[in-house]
């Protein structure tokens, strides 16, 4: 299989709702978002993996991990900052970007792969998951929507193309719906944990 999606791991939220950085915190036998890494890498059909961080901390994490890092000087504009520092750090080859956030601990190599092996077969498409029918992430967005990704500003993502393209979006749905959980306050935080 060609290596030519590039994953790149939002990790610049600055956890307001949590209190604290919510990708430090202790999961399994590491953090939450080395636990992501970890997966992320386990699956071998990226031509790189992107983490995109804004925290000093975070970054010392990253750091023990064979992956590269971009800041994002604006992370409290929203994720849309995000998603375009990772594009400018991406490959300029690469054919498309799947986008992961770094507080969704559970997703699975398994979902990952069957994500890419959708978007192998259908390449101008959008990739989106659904656990119980619920819309989430990663997604895949293919190189042909670049410039609509770098227009996008505040804390939407690409929500908003998606929306605009249902026509060249497939869903592919998952009944895990723990892997679709994401952490946003510290009731959630205790939620995973009792997910261990």
């Amino acid at each position: 299989m060609i290596k030519i999606i590039s994953g790149i791991i939002l990790a610049a939220g600055i956890s307001k709702r949590m209190g604290t950085q919510k990708l430090l915190l202790p999961f399994k036998e590491s953090t939450i978002i080395e636990n992501i890494i970890g997966t992320v890498k386990s699956c071998k059909s990226f031509e790189e993996v992107i983490v995109v961080y804004s925290s000093e901390k975070v970054l010392d994490r990253i750091m023990q991990h064979s992956v590269r890092s971009a800041i994002n000087e604006r992370a409290e504009e929203g994720q849309s900052t995000s998603v375009i520092e990772g594009i400018k750090n991406s490959d300029p080859n690469t054919k498309a970007y799947m986008f992961i956030v770094g507080d969704q601990p559970f997703i699975t190599k398994d979902i990952l792969e069957e994500l890419i092996s959708t978007w192998q077969k259908n390449q101008a498409s959008i990739i989106v998951p659904r656990y119980d029918g619920k819309k989430g992430m990663p997604t895949i967005f293919p190189v042909d929507f670049k410039q609509e990704l770098m227009n996008i500003t505040g804390d939407a993502g690409g929500r908003s193309i998606i929306q605009g393209n249902l026509d060249k979006v497939i869903f592919i749905d998952f009944n895990n719906t723990i892997a679709g959980f994401d952490i946003d306050t510290p009731e959630d935080y205790e939620e995973i944990l009792k997910g261990i």
